[in-house]
């Protein structure tokens, strides 16, 4: 007799059907559990310190790799690299053809962009997520599995940087757009 058989796992006609077997017998299905996993890390990521005056250079150094390799991506820079390589590349991207990247985005990422900058360059994560939506149902693993949001798309073109900063005595999760970023698109008006 097979497993299939005694535990009565029904065919695999939707997505979430071995899930609520394991579910039902009391065991985290491993979509469950690579959720909790990922949710962890990307906690982990989100509650790091930010300056609202944030570098590039900065905000990319406390990337794991995962996340430097889909910025790779994103600015289809090779992902063959070192780490330390590839943030310089990036950097070089970002501060030398900014216009290129800019011009690339979808429209909601450009005015969720837009919003900030116009903010004076960061502003309350809650602030940004009300108006273009959360990153819930972008993957951490941003080089085999990009962003969809507006947020997640400028994070993973190193537009955007979040974490936690002091303000006003309180600590807040923030949205920053990098200085060099900030400084270029204000001098230019790169965002329509």
């Amino acid at each position: 007799m097979l497993l299939k058989e005694v535990i009565n796992v029904p065919d695999r006609k939707k997505p979430d059907e071995y899930d609520m077997v394991f579910e039902s017998l009391g065991i985290m299905s491993p979509k469950s559990m690579m959720n909790y996993i990922t949710g962890s890390m990307r906690n982990n990521q989100e509650s790091k310190t930010i300056s609202l005056n944030t570098t590039i250079s900065a905000g990319l150094n406390k990337f794991p790799a995962n996340l430097i390799e889909g910025v790779a991506k994103a600015h289809r820079i090779s992902t063959k690299d070192k780490k330390k390589d590839k943030i310089i590349k990036i950097i070089n991207r970002l501060t030398t053809r900014l216009d290129e990247v800019i011009e690339n985005l979808p429209p909601e990422p450009r005015r969720a962009l837009k919003l900030v900058i116009e903010a004076g360059g960061w502003v309350r994560y809650n602030q940004l997520s009300k108006k273009y939506g959360g990153e819930e149902n972008d993957s951490y693993f941003w080089g085999s599995e990009p962003p969809t949001s507006a947020i997640g798309i400028l994070r993973s073109h190193a537009l955007l940087f979040t974490g936690k900063a002091g303000i006003k005595g309180r600590m807040y999760k923030v949205a920053v757009v990098p200085i060099e970023v900030r400084k270029q698109l204000e001098e230019a008006d790169l965002i329509k």
